[in-house]
């Protein structure tokens, strides 16, 4: 015996409406479709690869630019974070699900990508390709980077700053800026929608 959907009387097995109410019978079929979850899309390694090589193009070009020019503090770590995961957002397509029951893995990787390929940019900025020997200098204060959030200001800050930066105060600086860029990778990722069960 079938029973209505919507008035829950009782209908023969060929109706096609209730003979009760007026509203459709669905079939087994229909209702088997109507209820079956779509499944997303699974990662794939081709996928991931792309947001990895983007993820390093980015690194490199903004060490490449941070050498040469400097960074804002707090800017660049924005910018960044936002950029990173609006295009691997735009590339993902159906991945979209899939990707966000990842996003914190996701957001280590590409931070971990560009923390790589930023050195990267920085050696291709010099003469010789030395990436972490600048750095290492720029710790010991045997030379300074650039920081142009202090030459945009006036007064003691900009007399204080003026040769840029380096040692505690340039290390300190700088993983403010990377933690800035990390947190917003990780919370422009996409977040799921369903309620995965455990």
């Amino acid at each position: 015996m079938k029973y209505c959907n919507k008035c829950g009387k009782p209908v023969s097995p060929n109706d096609k409406f209730c003979q009760h109410c007026g509203a459709p019978i669905e079939n087994e079929a229909q209702l088997t479709k109507k209820t079956k979850p779509v499944a997303s899309e699974k990662l794939t390694g081709a996928s991931i690869l792309k947001w990895i090589l983007v993820t390093a193009v980015i690194g490199v070009v903004i060490g490449w630019i941070r050498y040469w020019i400097g960074y804002y503090v707090l800017i660049q770590g924005v910018i960044v974070g936002f950029l990173i995961s609006g295009i691997v957002k735009s590339m993902a397509g159906q991945q979209t699900e899939a990707l966000a029951n990842v996003r914190s893995k996701m957001a280590i990787v590409l931070f971990l990508v560009f923390m790589c390929a930023q050195a990267i940019g920085f050696g291709l900025a010099q003469p010789v390709f030395d990436p972490f020997n600048w750095l290492g200098r720029v710790w010991a204060g045997d030379t300074t980077e650039s920081v142009f959030a202090i030459f945009s200001r006036a007064g003691v800050t900009h007399h204080t700053f003026s040769e840029g930066l380096s040692g505690g105060f340039w290390l300190l600086l700088s993983v403010i800026d990377l933690f800035f860029m990390f947190f917003f990778i990780l919370i422009t990722l996409p977040l799921p929608t369903s309620n995965r069960k455990s």
